[in-house]
């Protein structure tokens, strides 16, 4: 059996050491590993082998040469029967749920940074063994074979697929343990914290009770850990088969005492519910093209929209449903999520199925143009869910739910482990519950018109105003308490050095005059603009004046005049016009956890 040690080295320097004993049992020309080039749910090219060094291969004590064969790829010839021993040290500094990070207060790797793979032979099971600094805890959902709970010790897992969905933190960890549907959870966070960690056990307990009955009591995990990474600023989650790996900021987590769900604490709440939901549509139901993965390169697909999308209509809706957040805070949220895919010409240039596909590129390494450019499949696909749910609720009288086809697309596709093909939504529920809806995916899916949102939610009652933000920033679905009457057509970083330009939106006054993203605005009209005095100077002029505007692009001055815009209707303010045709699709009453 395969056996990887995994230690820390050398916690200053953020050093683990890897060792793999892998058993040959008859002559062979050569032995191949490969270190995976991305990890499944984040859908860019990481190069993880870059943090590689000092690989060594041994048998008996004699060294064997270790060829190169590209950039995450290694070659043993020739070993002997006996065991074949690897060794090598990977640099581990990266603060994100992707990678793996080590210093001398704690530590987290995804076994796809640390973990080569031996070709022909990553079905095998195999035995894990993790040591840490003595006092710590370790914390995965790895079967434990030696060892006691949230110790160092030995697991065993069945497949170089199963280890890799397997994340460990490390540390002095603070562990709270809670049950929700009769599954076993636990809360656990690396860094310094001030939460209120029994109300957030409790809310987090809701949401979780909610998913496993909307998927039939059926969970697919036996137990289920919540590994967080608290810092001072930082956001950010991973799915994986009975965990999730979370970084959050310190501010999200709700103090003692506090009343309510601020909208940091309802953020953190979120991207809980959002990773859980994916232990259902992903992990278990996923495209069909993605059994197995490709860990060497790319691996495209065109149904994100569903995974992604789906997933994150139901991560703020779970909230609601389960007594967290009241009808007014979620309506907002659609409001915001309506606003995030207007703002900008992505949304008449781009497919959500096109988002898909090049996520790789276009989605994952988003730069200033992006909102020009590209639309994102996680917000306008969570807007195709919402008018899909509200689309068979009207069809059926409340009698098909979206949730109801998730239930039953995860029964049939997801817990047989079929996958999904592109069109496989549309037929089974027009197979299913004889509802067609495949004019609207046609629509939704492969162009680049309008989706019916407002005209599905009038229908439920709810009413859609499109109003001006409170300037370029701020767009959103809370009404503005003041306005100001030009716009610049930019997202901007203001500063007493000036207004950093961020994002420059197309055909608008910014970019007319030829502003670009980066310049810094330091005069207009010949005075100094600054954070201090932005309001003073917008509020002085009206759409079509003239001003000269000076700006920094890059160390040069350029002077360029500059017509002022009016400011657009950038945000989507909803409300509850119709109580009883909104009933059975939102919770009216006001008393939320």
């Amino acid at each position: 059996m395969l056996h990887y040690r995994i230690r820390v080295k050398n916690a200053n320097a953020h050093i683990f050491a890897v060792a793999i004993e892998i058993p040959i049992t008859k002559p062979q020309d050569f032995v191949k590993l490969s270190l995976p080039a991305w990890i499944p749910g984040s859908y860019m090219i990481r190069d993880f082998a870059k943090n590689i060094s000092d690989l060594r291969a041994e048998q008996q004590g004699t060294a064997l040469k270790v060829n190169h064969c590209d950039k995450q790829t290694w070659q043993i010839d020739a070993p002997e029967v006996g065991m074949l021993l690897i060794s090598y040290e990977v640099y581990a500094f990266d603060l994100s749920v992707r990678s793996a990070y080590l210093d001398q207060f704690w530590g987290f790797f995804n076994h796809s940074s640390l973990c080569m793979a031996v070709a022909e032979r990553t079905h095998e099971a195999c035995r894990v063994t993790v040591e840490a600094h003595e006092g710590w805890h370790v914390a995965t959902g790895m079967q434990r074979d030696q060892g006691h709970r949230f110790g160092p010790g030995e697991f065993r897992v069945d497949s170089y697929e199963s280890l890799i969905d397997y994340p460990v933190l490390m540390g002095p960890l603070d562990i709270h343990e809670f049950i929700a549907g009769g599954v076993k959870h636990a809360l656990v966070f690396a860094g310094r914290h001030y939460g209120d960690v029994d109300r957030i056990c409790r809310d987090l307990a809701a949401i979780c009770e909610y998913q496993i009955e909307l998927f039939g009591h059926e969970p697919p995990f036996k137990d289920y850990l919540f590994l967080t990474m608290v810092v001072g600023k930082g956001f950010g989650g991973l799915e994986h088969r009975n965990s999730t790996a979370l970084v959050c900021s310190r501010k999200d987590l709700v103090l003692p005492g506090k009343q309510g769900n601020d909208n940091d604490y309802r953020t953190f709440l979120s991207l809980c519910s959002h990773e859980y939901f994916h232990s259902w549509n992903i992990k278990t139901l996923k495209p069909k093209t993605f059994i197995p993965y490709q860990l060497d390169q790319e691996h495209y697909t065109e149904q994100l929209w569903f995974y992604e999308g789906v997933t994150s209509y139901y991560d703020d809706y779970v909230l609601h449903q389960s007594g967290l957040i009241d009808s007014g805070a979620y309506l907002t949220l659609i409001g915001e999520t309506m606003a995030r895919v207007q703002r900008g010409a992505g949304i008449d240039r781009q497919t959500v199925t096109e988002s898909s596909f090049h996520a790789w590129t276009k989605f994952y390494k988003q730069d200033e143009n992006s909102p020009n450019s590209i639309v994102s499949y996680y917000a306008k696909g969570a807007l195709i869910a919402l008018c899909l749910d509200l689309t068979l609720r009207l069809e059926s009288d409340h009698r098909v739910t979206l949730a109801q086809v998730m239930h039953d697309l995860w029964h049939r596709y997801g817990k047989t482990l079929e996958g999904t093909d592109d069109d496989t939504v549309q037929t089974f529920i027009q197979a299913t519950y004889g509802i067609d809806v495949s004019g609207f995916l046609q629509q939704a899916l492969y162009t680049t018109q309008p989706l019916p949102t407002i005209e599905l939610l009038a229908k439920f009652g709810v009413t859609v105003k499109k109003d001006q933000s409170a300037d370029d920033n701020s767009f959103g679905g809370k009404p503005a308490t003041a306005r100001l009457p030009v716009a610049l057509g930019a997202k901007y970083k203001a500063s007493n050095n000036g207004l950093e330009l961020l994002v420059v939106f197309a055909g608008e006054a910014a970019q007319e005059c030829g502003l670009s993203a980066t310049d810094r605005i330091i005069a207009i009209d010949n005075l100094q603009i600054t954070d201090s005095n932005i309001k003073e100077i917008f509020e002085r002029y009206r759409p079509g004046d003239e001003v000269t505007v000076h700006a920094f692009r890059r160390d040069e001055l350029i002077t360029l005049q500059l017509t002022w815009h009016a400011p657009k209707p950038t945000s989507y303010l909803l409300s509850v016009s119709d109580p009883q045709q909104v009933q059975g699709w939102l919770r009216l009453q006001k008393n939320v956890r």
